[in-house]
């Protein structure tokens, strides 16, 4: 290793994706996307296993083992053991890397390091966009077709349960103190719908309960957290 050290560092992200081409691997996340080389083995020129870090953010490559072999490379490994990481080797050579896997990494400033990507010569970036689910990210998808996200916590303007202006929300959060209950946890919907009938349509707009609650619905329909309901 680089680093050889009995110390453990911990980091908030930790991930090993499993590659053909380690090397080139190493040089786009470090090259590309801005990561810092920490460790590598055999050697930083051909590595067959290596860790990077953004923000104190891990993404480890180690390069694939054919199926035939895994006996050699897993030399003191029992039978049972032996086993296992052939059918992890089999797969891997079955299957396209990363299908349904995306890996979420933050940044500082997503917007700030969408421009860096760009500068940098990374092609066929969409603009960095705000979720309704309180971040603002940028997808990317790696030489080996890993998707990764990178994002940042943002604060958003309205509740996206009832619409309602969040004044003082914190980076992240998604919904007002009415939709959400004692431990953060978003109401139920017959809940919500209920508070905005008579708070809203009934108490504010002064409308009567059988026009309040069709208005309701209707309100609620457009919400980000109710989407799809009828």
């Amino acid at each position: 290793m680089g680093n050889p050290s009995n110390e453990v560092q911990q980091h908030p992200l930790a991930v090993m994706l499993t590659c053909k081409d380690a090397k080139r691997q190493v040089a786009f996340y470090r090259d590309k996307l801005g990561f810092t080389l920490k460790e590598s083995w055999p050697d930083e020129n051909n590595p067959m296993w290596a860790n990077m870090v953004l923000d104190q953010q891990s993404i480890m490559v180690g390069a694939a083992c054919p199926p035939e072999q895994v006996d050699k490379m897993c030399h003191d490994a029992s039978p049972a053991e032996l086993a296992y990481y052939k059918g992890l080797s089999e797969r891997f050579q079955k299957h396209p890397a990363g299908v349904g896997i995306s890996v979420y990494v933050m940044v500082p400033d997503i917007d700030a390091y969408h421009a860096k990507l760009t500068k940098g010569g990374l092609k066929d970036l969409r603009a960095p966009k705000t979720q309704f689910y309180g971040l603002r990210d940028v997808p990317v998808t790696d030489p080996e077709g890993y998707n990764l996200v990178f994002y940042t916590p943002i604060a958003m303007s309205s509740c996206q349960s009832c619409g309602m202006p969040l004044t003082d929300a914190v980076p992240g959060q998604m919904y007002c103190q009415y939709c959400v209950d004692e431990k953060g946890k978003l109401k139920p919907y017959e809940t919500v719908l209920e508070g905005t009938t008579v708070g809203y349509f009934m108490h504010m707009q002064k409308l009567p309960r059988e026009k309040a609650v069709v208005a309701a619905k209707e309100h609620l329909k457009k919400m980000p957290a109710w989407a799809g309901r009828g």
